[in-house]
């Protein structure tokens, strides 16, 4: 259980410094915001840790809020341990090269894997996950 704790917290955290990187480096305007977590869930076969990092924004004049989301995380089956990596982009309005709606943008889910697999393969999935910078600029935004 340290190996998973250990490595859902340093994962956590270059997750986090990848999508601070982006919140910092794009105009997402204001009443935007980025939203970093830990979710742990308990399900009949053992424990859920997903890790989530949100940017939240909204288009000029519109309330609602828009979301470009990273998450990654692994679970516990009857079968072995799941990996799962997602970034997608829920947009209350158009933007960029996207129309309203939810976008997924990248998904990669593997499963029956020991514990020691899923969490190398999850390192692997987040680094991947943070070459990604190019979304914010796919959805419109620009470079401060």
């Amino acid at each position: 259980m340290d190996l998973l704790l250990t490595t859902m917290d340093r994962l956590h955290k270059q997750l986090d410094d990848f999508t601070t990187q982006l919140y910092i480096a794009f105009a997402f305007g204001d009443g935007s915001g980025l939203v970093p977590s830990i979710r742990i869930e308990q399900r009949p076969a053992g424990p859920e840790l997903l890790l989530h990092h949100c940017i939240a924004f909204c288009a000029e004049g519109d309330p609602d809020i828009s979301e470009l989301r990273f998450s990654a995380g692994v679970a516990v089956t009857s079968a072995g341990w799941v990996v799962e990596a997602l970034v997608d982009v829920d947009l209350d309005q158009p933007r960029g090269e996207f129309g309203a709606g939810l976008h997924t943008l990248h998904l990669e889910r593997s499963d029956q894997f020991s514990l020691e697999d899923a969490l190398g393969r999850l390192t692997e999935q987040v680094a991947a996950m943070c070459t990604m910078c190019d979304i914010p600029r796919r959805l419109g935004f620009e470079v401060h």
